[in-house]
């Protein structure tokens, strides 16, 4: 069962956070350590560029009545920032897996991600409009970041009950649409995908089934 990458990814409101602190407290108590890591993106050498896009009016953030924020890009609008904007972005990736990921396992951690490559894949494919993104150059490379030692899951639901589950995610224009390339990369990579309209134990469950498989 023992994995030293594991990946829990997934649109907002499904449950990500609180089946990773699960599973952390379930490896505790059978003897093993796991380190939390948030890896949905990292801005460095792509933060100009998302500067530029605002200024020119190709990105916006709405704030809620309750203070949460929607960022929403339009870079389907401007071929250059669709072609530069997953290059950049593929090198801030690149740094950050390196260093949270590939050296922490170089050293024997064990880690596990609450979101990981394909979250920032379905991210850019919403910017640009490119729902085939994953099959470009540049897609592949996002790709070949993935260590083969590693299990990943995929929590999913429809997108009426994650509306029901917090005020960002109603709001969110995007949501089903995220929902829909999930499923699409799902298919694409085989993923393991869990609903996560069962209950939290059941969803637990399951990922321990699934790390067993």
């Amino acid at each position: 069962m023992e994995k030293s990458l594991i990946c829990v990814i997934g649109p907002d409101g499904t449950g990500k956070t609180t089946q990773i602190e699960l599973l952390i407290n379930y490896f505790e108590k059978n003897g093993f350590h796991y380190k939390y890591q948030w890896l949905r993106f990292y801005h460095f050498f792509s933060l100009p560029l998302l500067l530029l896009a605002r200024f020119y009016g190709l990105s916006e953030v709405k704030i809620l009545d309750d203070g949460e924020k929607i960022g929403y890009h339009y870079f389907h609008r401007s071929k250059l920032i669709s072609h530069i904007y997953p290059i950049l972005l593929f090198a801030d990736t690149f740094l950050l897996i390196f260093f949270k990921i590939y050296l922490p396992l170089l050293f024997g951690k064990k880690i596990i991600c609450d979101r990981f490559i394909y979250d920032t894949i379905v991210d850019l494919m919403v910017s640009t409009s490119n729902y085939e993104l994953y099959k470009s150059r540049v897609g592949k490379l996002f790709l070949m970041l993935i260590p083969r030692n590693k299990k990943i899951f995929l929590l999913i639901s429809n997108e009426t009950t994650l509306k029901t589950r917090r005020e960002d995610i109603k709001k969110d224009r995007n949501i089903g649409l995220k929902i829909e390339l999930y499923e699409k990369l799902a298919n694409e990579f085989n993923l393991k995908t869990i609903d996560t309209q069962e209950s939290i134990n059941l969803v637990h469950e399951q990922l321990i089934r699934g790390l067993n498989e």
